[in-house]
């Protein structure tokens, strides 16, 4: 019973001299902010939050109010305690970075898969992050590889297959992080008619290779199970004008969806 009473007393300590102290924090989203007291993680609302760096006062162990922005003394004092983690930068969403694990710090943290990376203003794509970790959030602490960032940044905005990278010294996450975004940019590159040519045959189990614009038609060239079809399609709904192969005068019957189950069975039927 003691015991009890000591860890209350001390929780009760301890919590008087947070409610009588100013503390820094990184505030971002909804502007919630989580302290340590005597042990127990509590989660605080910010009035009025604003992103960054945060020098806040408690008004209870519920809520707490900014005083003023933290300075960058105060910010590398918070993160010198937090163990760290290397990122490599990759696509950015909104305000919001991700990044791909590099190697892992001596003393550091394993990281696995894409993680967000909080209050990244000032990171630049495919900079290789150091980042310590707070237990929910990643912040950068700084960045390594400059001149390597540069060069995939370059290729990048030219759409250079990750194949086709020639700079030595490249690591596998760097790689990883480089396909990455060159995939985003690709397909963020492609026109409706290509995504909606691109769904039809998706759904079937068959892959784009290339198209061409008509006036009311689409001639399409794909590929099925490793075999290439060239059909000609109605722009409008996709039905097929001209299937590419015999079906009797059907071809009206089928859209492009359809004529790829067509072309399984009669490959089937005929054999290779």
């Amino acid at each position: 019973m003691s015991r009890a009473k000591d860890l209350i007393d001390r929780f009760g300590r301890e919590e008087d001299a947070f409610l009588a102290s100013e503390f820094v924090a990184p505030i971002v989203g909804r502007g919630k902010v989580r302290v340590r007291i005597a042990g127990v993680v509590c989660e605080l609302a910010v009035a009025a939050p604003v992103a960054g760096w945060q020098v806040l006062k408690p008004r209870s162990t519920r809520e707490a109010a900014i005083v003023r922005e933290a300075t960058r003394a105060e910010v590398a004092r918070y993160l010198s305690a937090l163990p760290r983690a290397r990122l490599v930068v990759t696509h950015r969403f909104g305000e919001t970075w991700l990044g791909l694990p590099a190697a892992a710090p001596a003393k550091g943290i394993e990281v696995e898969g894409l993680v967000p990376i909080a209050l990244g203003a000032d990171l630049r794509l495919f900079d290789t992050a150091v980042v310590r970790f707070d237990g929910a959030l990643f912040l950068p602490e700084g960045t390594e590889r400059p001149a390597v960032a540069a060069y995939l940044r370059d290729e990048a905005a030219k759409l250079t297959s990750e194949e086709a990278l020639t700079r030595k010294g490249l690591t596998r996450p760097e790689r990883e992080a480089y396909a990455i975004e060159l995939g985003i940019r690709r397909e963020l590159a492609k026109s409706a008619d290509e995504r909606r040519l691109e769904r039809a045959l998706g759904a079937a189990g068959a892959k784009l290779e290339r198209y061409e614009h008509h006036r009311d038609t689409f001639v399409v060239t794909f590929r099925v199970d490793g075999v290439m079809h060239t059909s000609i399609v109605s722009k409008r709904d996709l039905t097929i004008v001209s299937a590419g192969v015999c079906l009797s005068g059907h071809d009206s019957e089928f859209d492009l969806t359809s004529l790829v189950d067509v072309l399984r069975e009669r490959r089937r039927r005929m054999g290779p």
